[in-house]
């Protein structure tokens, strides 16, 4: 009997008790609570290679969450992670064998239903490094481990909760998981060798290895900072930029988001040129994979604009109970509002933030082939990702020139997203995103017009009338878009300039040291 086997056999054996429903109630605290959907134990291996071993059941025999089909992610934020899935048995729910039919990339169709499976993903140094911020890999002493590329898809736009057992080699730590208290359980879930039980879902990630260092921040105690390597900048550095640009979040949307924040910082797993990042937000988690600049002054921006993008995600879209495909809001209002906080901070010029728009209107305006917003957010990762960004950001700022305009300054896009924060903050029930952003799109930002044309619709951004009325105009009538302030200015553009920040240089003393 091959070693994966016998394993197999070994879980099957001690977790039997966990299998039958009648056991139900062993597992959990009360008697009204269930497991969640997925049970596993997940063993590391570091030598020869860097591998994970999953072995695993579905804990729950609901009618609505028996199955035929197995799915293993094989993409992450649209990159491929390629033919990682080795060795997979499928078995019943009496510890049968099954029989299955590959269909696709990590999809598989088994003969009867699925109740236990068991397979090995290689965890490799990312042979491309895009997938660093996005999928599991372990190089050296810092590893992550993504709990969505791991463990199998249970359901669609349905957030999985698992009780995992991590067997990790001796001297690799793990951090960022709930550990499982499991006197709360009677007893029941087995003790594993090596290994420690943990509460978790499929927006977890693990940090692995000795090479990361906690900086716990003292004004924020919701918030961690987890880095690992030596950068230009210093740890120290790094809090105050986390604490800066928490802190302007908290204030736009009057709260915390719902679990604090963690922080994790890291190099590329291989060799990239400099300057280049991949970032992710899941649930809680914001990790940032990125190379050193080649000064000290540009690592220090380039890490406060990361920051600036990714912390907004706590709170848009993680913090709202939004369905759907509605990436052009969340992605494109993040950009967008991140320019306008470096603009508020000092970080870059009033030049630079209309500089940055007029090249995303470039970028727009040459799409020969166009498609509203709407339909590109369901196709991003397939060839529509930077229309998301770039006409995302500039529905965004339109919006912005539209509310200041119309209300002589007394609204912005800032209380737009926090307006929409407040209503539709979890748990509140959920609701289609697409239709709840249009429908405070136009309600509360007078912006019906702009939803029309450029949200639902595909027309090219014609904004001649909207830079005027805040005192900006495109200065070169050619196919770059080349966005400038108008030399002579009126009391009211020079009002909503100022809340754009065209004068914030002259209001504070410079960038933070």
């Amino acid at each position: 009997m091959s070693k994966a086997r016998r394993m197999f056999q070994l879980f099957i054996t001690t977790l039997a008790v966990l299998i039958l429903p009648y056991s139900y109630e062993a597992l959990t605290p009360t008697r009204n609570s269930e497991p969640p959907p997925i049970t596993a134990i997940i063993t590391i291996k570091t030598t020869p290679e860097s591998v994970v071993s999953v072995t695993g059941f579905f804990s729950r025999l609901r009618e609505e969450d028996r199955r035929k089909s197995f799915t293993i992610a094989t993409t992450a934020a649209g990159l491929s992670l390629g033919e990682r899935v080795e060795g997979l048995e499928l078995r019943d729910p009496q510890g049968n064998p099954i029989a299955f039919r590959k269909m696709g990339p990590g999809e598989y169709l088994a003969e009867r239903e699925i109740n236990q499976w068991s397979y090995t993903i290689a965890l490799s140094s990312a042979a491309d490094p895009r997938t660093a911020a996005h999928a599991s890999w372990i190089k050296g002493d810092v590893g992550i481990l993504m709990l969505r590329e791991i463990l199998p898809e249970f359901g669609p736009l349905r957030r999985t909760s698992a009780w995992i057992n991590l067997v990790s080699p001796a001297g690799l730590s793990v951090e960022g998981l709930r550990p499982l208290n499991i006197a709360l359980f009677g007893g029941s879930l087995p003790q594993v060798p090596g290994g420690k039980w943990y509460g978790t879902d499929d927006e977890a990630v693990a940090l692995l290895g000795t090479g990361w260092r906690n900086r716990r921040i003292a004004s924020l105690p919701e918030v961690e900072l987890m880095m690992s390597s030596q950068w230009l900048f210093s740890d120290e550095e790094a809090e105050r930029m986390v604490s800066e640009v928490y802190k302007e979040y908290t204030k736009l949307f009057r709260q915390d988001p719902l679990s604090g924040a963690r922080i994790s910082l890291a190099k590329f797993p291989r060799d990239v040129k400099p300057g280049d990042w991949e970032a992710e937000t899941r649930g809680n988690n914001v990790t940032i994979i990125s190379s050193d600049m080649p000064f000290k002054t540009q690592s220090l921006q380039r890490l406060h604009e990361q920051l600036r993008h990714e912390l907004f995600h706590l709170w848009i879209p993680n913090g709202v109970n939004l369905t759907g495909n509605y990436d052009w809001f969340y992605e494109g209002f993040a950009l967008y509002q991140s320019l306008k906080l470096a603009v508020a901070l000092n970080r870059i010029r009033f030049e630079d933030f209309l500089d940055t728009l007029s090249r995303a209107h470039t970028i727009d305006n040459a799409q020969s082939q166009r498609i509203s917003l709407i339909q590109a957010s369901t196709n991003r990762f397939g060839g529509s990702n930077t229309q998301v960004y770039a006409r995302g950001m500039l529905v965004a700022f339109l919006t912005d020139l539209t509310m200041l305009e119309r209300s002589k300054g007394k609204r912005s896009v800032e209380d737009l997203l926090k307006d929409l924060y407040v209503k539709h903050r979890k748990p509140t029930e959920p609701t289609d995103g697409n239709r709840a952003v249009t429908e405070m799109l136009k309600t509360r930002a007078d912006a019906g017009s702009i939803v029309e044309k450029y949200i639902a619709g595909a027309q090219k951004i014609d904004w001649t009338n909207e830079l005027g009325a805040v005192g900006i105009e495109d200065s070169d009538p050619g196919p770059l878009t080349s966005l400038r302030v108008k030399e002579k200015l009126n009391g009211g553009q020079k009002a909503i300039l100022d809340k754009l920040g065209y004068n914030n240089w002259r209001k504070l003393s410079g960038p933070s040291k």
